[in-house]
């Protein structure tokens, strides 16, 4: 069973909220693509910041060397888009066609692979479907940068909805498959002591030999 991306559940969640927010952001700011590139950019600036707060504090357990780099990339990166929002507006639709269409794409895989262990219906892939056929869309960007913004924030939110669903189905599906993989006893219950039954048919037949 294929669940890259859905190990953690929280991670999960946070990616379907934040997908969500941005997506409504999208749709109600009137200057959504420099709103979007400051949320994100606060969002990188407060996971750093995490980061590096953790590694001090397991700095012990050698998490400082590991925690800080990837925290002082985060930490630069959102400065420098907040600072700049401007110049990555311009590009934040093309960004999110490409997010919209990796992860809807590794979705339908992860739904592919639980399917045959909850007998999911093909309906249950329509939604990712729709993320990243509005991904491929805005790539291509046919349309205007305000048509452009409010479909990115569309396909935002139908993706963090059928991530929800996915959540579930996901763990459903990891459910049944531990039980399935789970090692079955084939020894019967009058058995589990490890008696030799057969020695004592054995030793009844020496006795009844004697007794003749």
């Amino acid at each position: 069973m294929i669940t890259l991306g859905y190990k953690s559940r929280f991670s999960s969640i946070l990616r379907a909220c934040s997908a969500i927010a941005i997506g409504l952001v999208m749709l109600i700011s009137n200057n959504a693509t420099v709103m979007v590139v400051k949320i994100i950019a606060a969002f990188l600036t407060a996971a750093g910041i995490v980061s590096l707060i953790y590694g001090i504090v397991h700095r012990k357990e050698g998490a400082l060397h590991l925690m800080s780099s990837n925290a002082i990339v985060d930490i630069v990166i959102g400065l420098l888009l907040f600072f700049i929002p401007g110049a990555i507006a311009n590009i934040i639709v093309y960004l999110i066609g490409i997010v919209l269409i990796i992860f809807g794409a590794l979705q339908i895989v992860v739904l592919a692979s639980s399917m045959a262990l909850i007998g999911m219906g093909f309906l249950s892939f329509l939604l990712p479907i729709i993320a990243v056929i509005g991904g491929i869309i805005l790539l291509f960007n046919p349309f205007g940068m305000k048509v452009m913004g409010i479909i990115a924030g569309i396909c935002l939110i139908i993706y963090g909805v059928s991530e929800l669903l996915s959540i579930f189905r996901v763990d459903k599906a990891k459910a049944e498959f531990e039980i399935r993989s789970a090692p079955v006893n084939h020894e019967g219950p009058n058995n589990q002591d490890g008696t030799d039954e057969s020695g004592l048919e054995d030793a009844k037949e020496v006795d009844y030999k004697k007794e003749k």
